[in-house]
């Protein structure tokens, strides 16, 4: 996703999701490489890894990666994309040191949820590996396990638990 998009929660104000850029890519890649083990690519992430990646994702239309900031701090990341089929697949969603266990990371999820609902579907799910005690954060907001594959969980966003938040955008 090559352009700026800014999410800002209007219940939370100080929870800010924006697009992730160059100057992102050492935090993305050394949180990824110390969550390593929730995540299905297992091995180390190489500064040339991270910049391949970065490359790719930016020729990608329906790409959108996060960085999550409260306070002018990196609270981590989230992204999603729109599949061939319309539906969203939230991913990479991890937190700063810093911020683990303050609320910020949920409070970002509910924004981006609330996005991908009102501009591109409702159909919103992810994978988590098996054992990846992130799956009660997806449960806190408002997924539910759906299905197993080989070594993960299939969760879909619960529109009977999930409520919108309000949010304000910006493209510049």
């Amino acid at each position: 996703m090559d352009r700026p998009l800014t999410l800002t929660s209007t219940s939370t104000p100080t929870v800010i999701l924006r697009a992730a850029g160059p100057g992102d890519l050492e935090d993305l890649r050394a949180w990824k490489n110390a969550n390593k083990a929730g995540f299905f690519f297992k091995d180390t992430i190489t500064t040339e890894m991270q910049r391949e990646w970065y490359e790719k994702y930016r020729a990608r239309p329906n790409d959108f990666m996060f960085i999550v900031e409260s306070d002018g701090v990196k609270a981590g990341c989230m992204g999603f994309r729109i599949q061939d089929d319309g539906t969203a697949d939230t991913y990479n969603m991890i937190a700063s040191p810093a911020a683990k266990g303050k609320g910020l990371m949920k409070a970002a999820m509910l924004v981006m949820c609330s996005y991908i609902a009102e501009r591109h579907t409702k159909d919103i799910g992810c994978l988590v590996v098996t054992g990846n005690p992130a799956v009660k954060y997806y449960g806190h907001c408002g997924y539910k396990i759906v299905g197993e594959g080989a070594g993960h969980h299939i969760l879909k966003l619960d529109w009977t638990r999930f409520v919108p938040v309000s949010y304000a955008r910006s493209e510049s």
